[in-house]
């Protein structure tokens, strides 16, 4: 049976947005979250996430490049400030202590490609097994650099471990933390209040509170997703192009399903942002960009680069 809001029965959702990481492997003056894929911010996919699953609140906890990213997302969310980088943790309690909803969703800025269907199934499972916190997992081929979910003999999760931290047979299991929690407020701010920094980063860890509420008894429910695709990070430049490919080829499978021709996919590329009519055919070496409207049977190109509805004079680089 699929999954629905109706479904599920919930309190007013607070959804928390860690985006105060700096990106140094990014090697850019523009912070992580504002770099684009086909003409979107990266924290933008994140933001209508929360807004698809009608969260009551967003909370966008940001770091030192705070006014640049309140000037592209604007007023829609709420903002909390972690002024100096403390970790995860220390960024989630930022974003809670601003929260005033039972419920509280967290997820990471720099994971655009999450899905609705996801959260939502975390949500029915949390509700369906009456749990304190429920974490989303990924069992990936390469687990490298992601927390590891540690199980005890009876298969119950006893813990999250980070890759500096791990043993060589904990870096060896294949299911990793994603990132996404969501969960009672009180309890998740009381685990955060009991975390310390006594780890090789020196950092306040957010995965230090599955231990503490397990610790405490309380109730650690997970659902694991096979996708790893909604769980790609964005940390370097190299993530940013293979996930500007991997929305390229979704938005031109939708858009080819909707009769858009597209004769050279390699060498067109066409903004989130485009509207393009019925019809429309794209000849190779073409480039779309922003807020622009291509009426029913249009062609376009080859050799074209269309901006906000005006053709530019140079050719564009593809």
């Amino acid at each position: 049976m699929p999954i629905s809001e109706r479904s599920i029965h919930r309190d007013k959702l607070s959804t928390i947005i860690l985006a105060a990481g700096i990106g140094k492997r990014m090697y850019s003056k523009t912070p992580k979250i504002l770099h684009t894929i086909l003409g979107k911010p990266i924290i933008s996919f994140v933001i209508d996430l929360a807004k698809a699953i009608q969260s009551d609140e967003i909370i966008v906890v940001v770091g030192k490049h705070g006014r640049e990213i309140k000037k592209i997302i604007g007023s829609s969310v709420k903002y909390a400030l972690q002024t100096v980088p403390q970790g995860t943790g220390d960024a989630a309690k930022r974003g809670i202590a601003l929260s005033s909803n039972r419920n509280v969703l967290i997820l990471c800025g720099d994971v655009p490609f999450l899905t609705k269907k996801s959260i939502m199934k975390l949500m029915a499972h949390h509700a369906k097994e009456h749990s304190d916190i429920t974490i989303l997992t990924c069992e990936v081929k390469n687990p490298f650099g992601y927390g590891r979910i540690i199980r005890d003999t009876r298969n119950r999760i006893t813990g999250i471990i980070e890759q500096t931290d791990a043993t060589r047979r904990q870096q060896a299991i294949k299911e990793i933390n994603t990132g996404v929690y969501y969960g009672k407020r009180t309890v998740i701010a009381s685990a955060l209040n009991e975390i310390t920094s006594l780890n090789r980063q020196g950092e306040y860890y957010l995965t230090d509170i599955v231990r503490d509420l397990i610790k405490r008894r309380k109730k650690v429910a997970r659902v694991k997703i096979k996708n790893e695709e909604e769980i790609l990070g964005i940390n370097s430049k190299l993530d940013l192009s293979y996930a500007r490919e991997l929305s390229k080829k979704r938005w031109f499978a939708e858009l080819t399903a909707r009769g858009v021709s597209i004769e050279d996919p390699v060498t067109t590329t066409i903004d989130l942002s485009v509207q393009i009519g019925t019809n429309v055919h794209i000849r190779p070496f073409t480039l779309i960009e922003g807020k622009t409207k291509i009426k029913d049977g249009g062609v376009i190109g080859p050799f074209a680069w269309i901006k906000n509805g005006k053709k530019m004079k140079s050719k564009p680089r593809m």
